[in-house]
């Protein structure tokens, strides 16, 4: 039986989010609409020989959780009638948007770092650490930033903050590598700018 397009739903929050465009494309279909790009883009020019020869796009053995870097805004949610707390919020940012996309995972993001966004807004909920909220310019975590290392495993995790001090930070940095033991470095990133920026000036290491 032929597989449909429905088959293939690799992601399903893919429509909505501004991250990838052709995640729930089958690969060998990307790979055949990138060599005829190819082509197109080399088709006028005239060599000695003749038009070039365009060789065929080499796609990865693996094409998911392929992505070293993972950078995941946090914004406050619904408040919860039984807490009082608002939820928090993790993702990508739908296409055009500020709208975030709750997402535990990416297809094409490193699966660990991933994990350790969500390892960082268990604890932040937890903990009572209020997400930053972009139109307010309130709330303190801002971003969670994470670099994988392919071949060695190692991750360095940056907690973006809006404000220098805080509290507790030793106790949810050990949390936060007991929960994900491949972290090796933990730095606080201050950015207190009313700015899209991800990353301050100012850092350091927790």
């Amino acid at each position: 039986m032929p597989m449909t397009e429905r088959d293939h739903i690799i992601c399903a929050t893919a429509k909505n989010c501004g991250a990838c465009s052709a995640v729930n494309v089958p690969y060998t279909d990307q790979l055949a609409m990138k060599d005829q790009a190819m082509a197109a883009l080399f088709a006028d020019l005239q060599f000695a020989g003749g038009a070039p020869d365009v060789r065929p796009i080499i796609g990865m053995e693996e094409p998911f959780h392929y992505r070293n870097k993972v950078m995941s805004p946090f914004a406050p949610g619904r408040k919860n009638p039984k807490t009082g707390r608002r939820e928090i919020l993790t993702g990508m940012y739908a296409a055009g948007t500020h709208k975030l996309i709750n997402t535990d995972g990416c297809a094409v993001e490193n699966a660990a770092a991933n994990a350790v966004v969500v390892a960082a807004r268990r604890l932040a909920q937890k903990y009572g650490i209020e997400p930053y909220n972009e139109d307010m310019g309130s709330g303190f975590l801002r971003h969670v930033v994470v670099r994988v290392g392919h071949k060695s495993g190692e991750m360095l995790v940056a907690l973006v903050t809006n404000g220098r001090e805080f509290t507790g930070a030793k106790n949810f940095c050990q949390q936060l590598v007991k929960a994900c033991p491949r972290i090796t470095t933990i730095v606080q990133n201050i950015n207190t700018r009313a700015t899209n920026v991800v990353l301050g000036q100012e850092e350091r290491t927790l």
